[in-house]
């Protein structure tokens, strides 16, 4: 009886563990329609952004700027952005292993590691542990991260980077694609190249089309003249960039952590059969050996 004991004690501990899973799945749930919602909304303003500025710049004589300086990649700053908390699956890990391939792969062409900036505790735990020089950490900005947040990080990057204590600023975060599915990314931010300002999916839509570049169809006027609209557009250009990378990974950690639940509560299910199965079994084999016991005692009287 005491197996038969056991045994109902872990099946009533598997069933609380799949009554939270599942309950943190819909959490998530609601969480990633929220934040993939903001983002969708996101997108559009700064690809547009990303199109105004590109075509002022080089319209006309090229317009010069410090943030549009490329002095090369030696001293670079990566911005790894992880989350605070766990229970979301291998999230935290894929970018903790592309931020540690990066390094080696700095390390390899220039003789040294590039310096890290935080966002998120996970991470900063990670690499405090290994050594890496971090020049600035941003904890607990995903219990509620809002533009301030972001204008806070882009100006932490773009005073180095004006510096000239920094060449560049790489982000390194998951883009988001759907709850199932995002992909961890390397996007430079400063130097702001004009080539690379728009990204991938900005060009080709999610279905193969070519999107259309405002730039193509109309002829903007500017006043005083490019350059000082040039001076107020791109510190707001580095800002949106961080707002929305936060964004992409605000999205990318509901998702995975509404995944990583759901493998749960599913791994619960699958458990729970077993451990009915087991005590089936051996509540039959109890009260087979019992039947033995009282028939060997009658055959006996």
């Amino acid at each position: 009886m005491t197996t038969l004991r056991a045994v109902r004690q872990r099946i009533a501990s598997v069933e609380k563990i799949r009554e939270i899973t599942a309950a943190m799945k819909t959490v998530s749930a609601v969480k990633v329609r929220n934040a993939q919602a903001a983002l969708m909304a996101m997108r559009p303003y700064a690809a547009h952004l990303a199109e105004i500025i590109s075509h002022l710049a080089t319209c006309g004589e090229p317009a010069y700027h410090p943030l549009l300086a490329d002095r090369g990649d030696e001293n670079a700053v990566l911005v790894v952005i992880t989350s605070d908390r766990g229970l979301c699956g291998p999230f935290n890990f894929n970018v903790i292993r592309r931020a540690l391939a990066y390094q080696e792969e700095h390390l390899e062409r220039f003789g040294q590691y590039a310096e890290i900036i935080c966002v998120g505790k996970k991470g900063l735990d990670f690499f405090r542990r290994k050594g890496f020089k971090i020049i600035e950490s941003y904890v607990g900005l995903f219990r509620g991260v809002t533009y301030e947040d972001a204008r806070a990080i882009g100006r932490t990057a773009a005073e180095a980077f004006l510096a000239r204590d920094v060449d560049r600023v790489d982000f390194l975060y998951h883009h988001f694609f759907s709850a199932g599915s995002q992909l961890v990314n390397v996007r430079s931010v400063l130097p702001i190249r004009l080539d690379e300002m728009l990204l991938p999916e900005e060009v080709v839509g999610p279905r193969g089309e070519i999107a259309p570049q405002a730039c193509e169809y109309l002829e903007y006027i500017f006043e005083p003249d490019s350059e000082t609209v040039l001076s107020e557009l791109l510190p707001l250009y580095v800002n949106v960039q961080v707002w929305r990378i936060l964004q992409e990974h605000i999205s990318s950690e509901h998702g995975a952590r509404m995944m990583a639940m759901e493998a749960a509560t599913r791994n619960c299910e699958e458990m729970l059969e077993n451990l009915r199965l087991d005590y089936n079994k051996a509540r039959q084999a109890a009260i087979t050996k019992e039947l033995i016991d009282i028939t060997s005692a009658a055959e006996a009287v």
